[in-house]
């Protein structure tokens, strides 16, 4: 059986006198073990062929969302950017989104899926409401029953493993995207997971490739990179 080939979205890390690309391999590990074959994506040159090629693609997290994407001044100096990144990935979004073909995004992944939409971000969450989602901080989120989260882990409320530095506000999210998991906290709701009705989508805000290597620590996740591995093969 042919194994799906699936994009993943890389960093930018300068290496001296030259600039190297960036990829955690715990997302390279998770897909090879869903069935999968990760391609690196590093440039926006041949998007288009890349996409034609592709069967699934995996939005990885990675640094803050500029927020003169959404239209916004950056709020303070803990909001680290890359200004290449944001380019390359709503490029690319943009392009794959017309085929139809599945999506699995994970934390800056799904933050700058809402960008791609229009929508916004809070820039630092302490700022925000006075929490700390960095870290590997570990909290229960609530999921819809009936969502496709709830389907393929069979799950109501799941713990999870926070390390971002912004997030989605529940009156942030664009109108495509349903929520479909939230956390609530310091006199706030934020989303920790969203699906689009009609096309083949999980975004979540935590790192599940984290958790596959470490079941005994938090819920196991390794469904969602089989959900990503099996759609791509429809």
């Amino acid at each position: 059986m042919k194994k799906p080939l699936i994009l993943v979205t890389t960093s930018a890390m300068p290496v001296e006198d030259m600039t190297a690309v960036r990829l955690n391999h715990e997302y390279v590990n998770a897909v090879v073990a869903a069935g999968g074959v990760p391609v690196p994506v590093v440039s926006p040159f041949g998007l288009d062929e890349l996409v034609a090629l592709a069967d699934g693609l995996l939005l990885s997290g990675g640094v803050d969302v500029d927020p003169a994407c959404f239209g916004e001044p950056v709020l303070n100096d803990t909001v680290h950017m890359d200004k290449d990144r944001d380019r390359l990935e709503l490029a690319l979004i943009e392009k794959y989104w017309k085929t139809g073909k599945p999506v699995l995004a994970i934390c800056r992944g799904l933050q700058v899926l809402n960008v791609a939409f229009g929508g916004k971000l809070v820039q630092d969450i302490p700022t925000w409401c006075g929490a700390v989602h960095t870290g590997g901080v570990q909290h229960p989120v609530a999921v819809t029953p009936g969502s496709l989260l709830q389907r393929v882990t069979g799950k109501t409320e799941l713990t999870v493993n926070s390390y971002h530095h912004q997030c989605i506000a529940a009156d942030q999210l664009v109108s495509a995207f349903t929520p479909t998991a939230t956390w609530t906290g310091a006199g706030v709701t934020m989303v920790e997971a969203f699906e689009q009705p009609g096309y083949p989508l999980l975004a979540v805000q935590w790192h599940p490739e984290r958790a596959y290597r470490d079941p005994a620590a938090l819920t196991r996740m390794d469904g969602l990179f089989r959900w990503l591995v099996e759609e791509s093969l429809k």
